[in-house]
């Protein structure tokens, strides 16, 4: 049998190709000569630092980490001490050698005493960037985590759900596994934890779900605004907390919009219109309150405009034309109100027709909502339009919008659009071309694919 090589082994082995001697080899690499000496001659071998080891790879122009998995190896046959395994970790996490990552991971974890270790690495990573190689050390928490109330293994399904939550195939699992555990993670994570929850059930119009996280972001932030924790040191959250504070009204105001139920969600608006009131705002607070103002009086135009005040259109206009990141969501809104209130508003879209006609230059545009949400607005846009074109007798154009209106609901995996929309197509089905029926088709296969995988079927089982 081969013997396995070691870094020993190639050292030995370059030095004799290169008819060099230990002194030269220090000279050219700024690696003190013991400590080369000590790891080509010594019995057992030292065992190089990362950093001495990445240096030697580079002067023997090997690729970047080539000698990672031996190293490994190194690392473990003199036991596995962390002051050496953290650097390796944390460079193999920034060349993206998860493989190495993964392999570090699965000898530790045959070890209960190193989960802690392995945590706070994750952690590291995590702060870093560096989120594949962090993935796998919480994995790794989750599945090895004896205790359910460790407050580590709560933190692991927080971050795994950050990590996934825009991922169809993940996002959904990621999010079951971390609804049992929030309310077991420090305030600060659970401020923002929450609040990716109501967005991420918001995007996919699960609005049962929506009103159950909004209501428990509006309990924990007033609890931690009443018990002043939002003011000690260690209380570090990714947004300032007047930001969550004031998400908690308008996650509110917006479900009770969404469910048409307007007064309601006029009374919620008003909760978040001024916020100026809190202690201790900083400049980046103040930003906040200055946002917040601003979606109080945009949100109450669309509220008057969903419900025939007429009276307000012009200003509502004037107010999406000086606020670009805000159009798609007013286009909507006027949409809705004369698709409901029968007239038509062909002028103000005339306006807007590069919204209408090139979601490409507009989605992940700068502004206050993510691309998902974006991609949502697009779908309900779509929709709306859809439904203004078939009132106009404009059957083709309307069938095109429904069919992009699919294709984004598909992409997010909002079951709510897919429905109305699905419908919608059926109901005038009559007037869809050959091209656009088989368009609608290949959605619908796609959709069902999606289904099939989000809860681990095979596919094909479909295709008959």
């Amino acid at each position: 049998m081969e013997k396995a090589k070691t870094i020993q082994h190639e050292l030995k082995q370059f030095l004799i190709e290169e008819s060099m001697n230990i002194t030269e080899l220090s000279i050219a690499t700024d690696i003190n000569r013991g400590i080369l000496s000590g790891v080509i001659n010594g019995n057992p071998p030292k065992v190089l630092s990362i950093k001495m080891l990445d240096t030697l790879t580079e002067y023997m122009k090997l690729p970047e980490g080539y000698y990672y998995h031996i190293y490994i190896e190194d690392c473990f046959r003199e036991g596995a001490h962390g002051r050496r395994l953290r650097p390796f970790l944390l460079r193999c996490a920034a060349i993206g050698r998860t493989d190495c990552v993964e392999d570090i991971v699965n000898r530790l974890a045959d070890d209960l005493k190193q989960i802690g270790f392995i945590f706070d690495v994750g952690e590291e990573m995590y702060q870093l960037v560096y989120y594949e190689a962090a993935a796998v050390m919480y994995k790794c928490v989750v599945q090895t985590e004896k205790s359910n109330q460790s407050e580590r293994l709560g933190i692991s399904y927080y971050r795994l759900f950050q990590m996934n939550r825009s991922d169809n195939k993940l996002g959904v699992k990621s999010a079951m596994q971390f609804i049992p555990y929030r309310h077991r993670i420090p305030e600060h994570l659970a401020l923002n934890g929450l609040l990716m929850l109501t967005h991420f059930f918001a995007v996919r119009e699960e609005l049962e779900e929506v009103e159950k996280y909004a209501d428990e972001l509006y309990s924990l932030s007033h609890a931690i605004y009443e018990n002043k924790s939002w003011k000690v040191e260690s209380f570090i959250t990714e947004r300032p907390f007047v930001y969550y504070y004031g998400q908690s009204y308008l996650l509110k105001a917006t479900y009770y919009e969404l469910t048409e139920n307007y007064e309601e969600s006029r009374k919620w608006i008003t909760g978040y219109s001024d916020l100026s009131w809190l202690d201790d705002l900083d400049d980046d607070g103040k930003k906040e309150v200055k946002k917040f103002s601003f979606f109080a009086k945009a949100n109450l135009l669309s509220i008057d405009v969903k419900t025939g005040n007429k009276d307000v259109l012009s200003e509502y206009v004037k107010l999406l034309r000086e606020n670009e990141s805000e159009i798609i969501k007013g286009i909507t809104a006027l949409l809705e109100s004369a698709n409901k209130y029968k007239y038509y508003i062909d002028n103000t879209l005339s306006s807007f027709s590069d919204y209408l006609e090139d979601k490409t230059t507009h989605v992940g545009m700068t502004g206050h909502y993510k691309k998902e949400f974006q991609i949502l607005d697009y779908s309900n846009l779509n929709q709306k339009y859809a439904i203004y074109c078939f009132r106009k007798k404009e059957y083709s154009r309307g069938i095109a919008k429904l069919l992009d209106s699919m294709q984004d609901a598909v992409q997010i995996q909002s079951k709510e659009s897919i429905s109305k929309s699905m419908g919608l197509f059926e109901v005038f089905r009559a007037f869809a071309s050959s091209k656009q029926i088989q368009q609608f088709n290949n959605i619908c296969r796609k959709e069902c694919k999606n289904e099939a995988e989000t809860y681990g079927l095979d596919f094909n089982i479909f295709i008959y």
